[in-house]
This record gives C-alpha cells, structure tokens and sequence, in this order.
C-alpha cells in the first residue's frame, strides 16, 4: 500500500541549499537552511496558510529569501512556542494569541528592525483607548502588563535570532503608565466581602458551590485552586489536619510547592464529596445542574401531566435533542458566574471569589498577625527554605482554626 502524503506542511532541504515549503501546489523557497531566519518566515507562511482556509494568496511571492523578518513572522513562530510553553494553561496561550493578533493587525507587515519604543508607545494609546467586553476603558495595570508582554514577545525572538537585543533593549525604555500620570483608568480596589452578603448568597448556591465557598473563606485559597481539589492531592494526617497540595497553582511553574490546612468548617465542606476515584474532581458542575433541574421539579406548581415537562419537547420526543456538555470541573470564570448569579437572585450585594481571599486575610490578621496571615495565603519568598515552609505549613494550620465560617 503506497505510503499517503502528510496533510501537514513541512520545513524542507532543497539541494540548492535552501529552505522550502510545499503550499497550495506550490514550492516557496525561504533562505539558507537551517538558519533563524528561514524557519521565521516557514511558520509567517503556514499561518498565512492555515488562516485562509488552507489555500495561499494567488499574488505570494513564492522566493521569500531575500525579504526581510517582519514582525508576522515573529508572532507567527511565538504562536507555536506558545502551543507547547502554555499547553497547560488555556488563558496565557489566548492573551499571547490576542497580543500577537494585535501585533499582526498594526504592523504585519514591518521589518523588526524597524519596531521601536515609539510604535509600541502606539500601540499602548490604542489599549488606553479601547474598551473590554464589559463596556469599560482598560486600566492602567492592564495596560502596563499587555506591554511587558508584547516586549516578552521580542525578548523571544533574541533567543530564536531573529530580533536584534538592541530592539527589546529600545523597547523596555519606554516607561509604564504611572499613577496619576495617564488617561488611563485606575483599577477598583479588591476589598473583603461582607460575610452577612456571602451567607445570604449560599441558600441560592448547589451544594457544590457552596461546598467551594465554605473552603475558600476557611483557608484563603484562590479560586482556581479549589476548582482543582482532588482526593489524590490531600493528606490525611494523624492529627487529624488535612493538607491539600494543588498540583496546579499560581506559583508552580516556579518551582514553589503550596501546602492548605483543611480543618474545621472546611473539612466539613468537603466530607459529603469525598466519595470520589483519587484523580477526579470533587466539584462537578454537572452535578450542580441535575440539583437545580430537582430544586426546579420540586417546586414546580404546574402539575406534571400538563405544560413543559421532561421529554415533552419535539426534540425530545423525537430524539434530536443533543444532551447538554458540561467541563469535567469548574473554573475560576464558571465559579464566579454562579456566585453571580445566586447574588442577585438573594439580591444582595455583589461580590466575586476572590473576595474571600481577602476577606480570610483580614480576619485571620487581625486575630494572629501579619506573619500568620502571610503563612496561610501562601506568600513567601523565591530563596525560602525548606525549615522555613514546615514553619509556614504550622502557622498556617494554627491561622485555619480562626477563619471565618459561611
């Protein structure tokens, strides 16, 4: 059986002695082989490639070789280091996606030795002007983080050599946005939640989401590391604490491990979800689902052989409807959704996760201290010791019997 062609385009040698790549019947020739350049201008060509539907642009010039490295083929070749660097992390991968969009539809089409502090300025003025999906202006901490992510775009490209060092020298030159200084919004301070708003918001919460509230305001955790507990990543101690060890947080692409005291009023939270294989999640936004679908049943008044009912629908009936897909787990979006929207059915106040954060910091300071305080959020040091984070993991335990409860 004769060998099938590979769908994928592929960096080629050609006995010239030059790079190649086979597109749309067509051969285009890039530059010296193996250099930095060539493989810049391979991954600007199969994007071009792939964002037109697989097809390239009858007018492309087919020999690329003597063109010059523009600032597409620079997003284009962090797009794919982007693919492996941030497999894991689904919100990093879309920002740099965005940031190399913008790049892409402000200036392709640049040579990168001629991207300086001034076209980056450029694009900061059109962030200060540009409004989010919510209706408001960005602030001004955005801003300042979107630019050092831009310039960590070019301090990739030193490292590929394809951008002089002399660029990202040029563009760190040019300063943030200072306070006070800048048309640029200020962000609103994350201030403690009201716990009165948080216990009023929980009787309109599944068991799930309440569960995660109860442990998030007992330990301080982030919201992202409750939407990741697991049974396989606690330990039971003989003492009777609980430790959570997330295998995903903020700091551990640094090397850093975090340790959560679970005792008191969240490891009665957790009890009732215990009943789970090691590697699952306990907290299912399926299973919040089908207990609201039973709170609706329950209070229904209608009786159930008249108006909507479970299988009553034509889809239904004929057995077109698709069930609906849920994520094996929440996320720090889809948790905060839910609170959201139990807020305003208790019309209460508004409020977010990350309050209670603040809101565990604030009481657990004010019972043992800032040390106390620091131990249990997770806040430490790059040059911490081992002695240091056994001591934190103690103070830790002893702050998690004051949190507050729900």
């Amino acid at each position: 059986m004769p060998r099938q062609n590979s769908s994928t385009p592929t960096y080629l040698y050609h006995t010239s002695g030059q790079a190649r790549v086979y597109l749309d019947g067509r051969y285009f020739y890039l530059g010296e082989h193996g250099s930095p350049a060539s493989y810049a201008k391979f991954y600007a060509l199969l994007a071009t490639y792939t964002a037109n539907g697989n097809r390239m642009p009858s007018d492309a010039e087919i020999d690329v070789a003597d063109a010059p490295i523009t600032v597409r083929c620079l997003t284009a070749e962090f797009r794919e280091h982007a693919k492996t660097k941030y497999a894991n992390n689904k919100t990093q991968r879309g920002r740099f996606n965005n940031l190399c969009t913008l790049l892409d539809d402000e200036y392709a089409d640049v040579p990168i030795d001629q991207f300086g502090p001034r076209k980056l300025a450029e694009i900061r003025e059109l962030l200060v002007a540009t409004k989010n999906k919510r209706g408001r202006n960005n602030t001004r901490r955005y801003i300042n983080e979107q630019i050092r992510s831009i310039i960590k775009v070019f301090r990739f490209g030193v490292s590929r050599e394809v951008v002089d060092p002399s660029i990202v020298v040029a563009l760190d030159t040019l300063e943030p946005l200072a306070y006070g200084q800048t048309k640029a919004r200020e962000s609103d301070p994350v201030t403690p939640v009201d716990i009165e708003s948080v216990r009023l918001t929980a009787k309109f919460l599944s068991p799930q989401i309440k569960a995660m509230v109860r442990i998030q305001a007992a330990t301080g955790m982030r919201p992202s590391e409750v939407c990741v507990m697991r049974p396989i990543d606690i330990e039971k101690r003989p003492d009777g604490v609980w430790v959570y060890r997330p295998a995903k947080h903020k700091t551990a692409h640094r090397g850093k491990k975090k340790e959560v005291p679970l005792v008191g009023d969240a490891k009665r939270a957790l009890k009732p979800f215990l009943n789970r294989p090691d590697e699952e999640f306990f907290f299912k936004p399926v299973e919040a689902s089908e207990w609201h679908l039973q709170q609706r049943r329950e209070n229904r008044k209608t009786p159930m052989n008249q108006g909507d009912r479970p299988g009553y629908s034509k889809s239904s009936r004929s057995g077109t409807r698709k069930p609906r897909e849920y994520q094996e787990r929440y996320n720090k979006d889809s948790y905060r959704r839910a609170i959201e929207r139990a807020a305003k059915q208790a019309q209460t106040d508004h409020w977010h996760p990350y309050q209670l954060r603040h809101t565990a910091a604030s009481v657990i300071r004010e019972a043992l201290g800032i040390e106390a305080a620091q131990a249990m959020l997770g806040h430490s040091r790059a040059a911490m010791t081992e002695h240091y984070a056994k001591q934190s993991l103690d103070r830790a335990i002893e702050a998690a019997k004051v949190a507050p409860k729900i």
